[in-house]
């Protein structure tokens, strides 16, 4: 992007922003979707249940969530575990022998490193195994009340599809957390947070998004080029 259109964008972006945040939070609020990791936040059980969460669906995480936490409460009940046991459990998610590793590895890590403290600094986040960006920023905001954008596959899409006109359907990782950074509030960060993924997963769907139900079409590009007289 050149400067001018960085100007326009951020112009644009500022524009829509309280407005964006209010209707998103108020959606929010009716919508969302209920799941046991979103209750008695600790920042252990928001990393086991991203962990958990990735490349199969929340149904499925449900279905063992609770069951987990029984049998593994700590990272050194989980870094002391048969790894057949907890592959086992892992069975009905899939991936299971791959997800037993990721969790004993970031179990015997964080153990070794911060003595069974998970940090609430970004940089030191980073540092633990098989742990990017994202589940970062949702170990920040969920567990630490650190206000952060969580930008996954869904929120990405609709960040791509709002700002379409300025940032095109295929823009980068990088300039759409750019984006979602300037967006994220500071009060009511966690249900601002949950009311953007749950609209992804329910409303803003990849193959055909549902944009006479959204509450944020007014301010969508995607929505406005399609229906251009709204």
């Amino acid at each position: 992007m050149n400067a001018e259109t960085d100007i326009a964008m951020v112009e644009d972006i500022e524009q829509k922003k309280s407005t964006f945040r209010t209707r998103l939070i108020q959606w929010g609020l009716n919508n969302f979707r209920r799941f046991p990791w979103r209750r008695d936040r600790t920042p252990y059980s928001v990393l086991i249940s991203e962990i958990l969460l990735r490349r199969t669906t929340a149904s499925a995480v449900k279905r063992i969530y609770e069951e987990f936490l029984l049998k593994y409460p700590n990272f050194q009940a989980l870094a002391n575990t048969n790894s057949k046991s907890l592959e086992k459990l892992l069975a009905n998610i899939g991936f299971h022998k791959r997800r037993t590793k990721m969790l004993i590895d970031v179990a015997r890590f964080i153990i070794r490193r911060y003595a069974g403290e998970i940090p609430s600094s970004k940089e030191e986040l980073l540092r633990i195994p098989n742990v990017g960006d994202y589940t970062a920023n949702a170990i920040l905001t969920l567990a630490h009340g650190v206000p952060t954008a969580m930008v996954d596959s869904n929120v990405l899409r609709i960040m791509r599809r709002v700002f379409m006109r300025h940032v095109g359907r295929k823009a980068s990782y990088k300039e759409i957390q750019s984006i979602a950074n300037s967006l994220s509030p500071d009060a009511n960060n966690q249900e601002y947070n949950y009311a953007l993924l749950d609209l992804g997963a329910a409303v803003c769907l990849y193959t055909i998004p549902k944009c006479g139900i959204c509450p944020i079409n007014g301010l969508c590009d995607y929505y406005l080029c399609k229906n251009p007289h709204h």
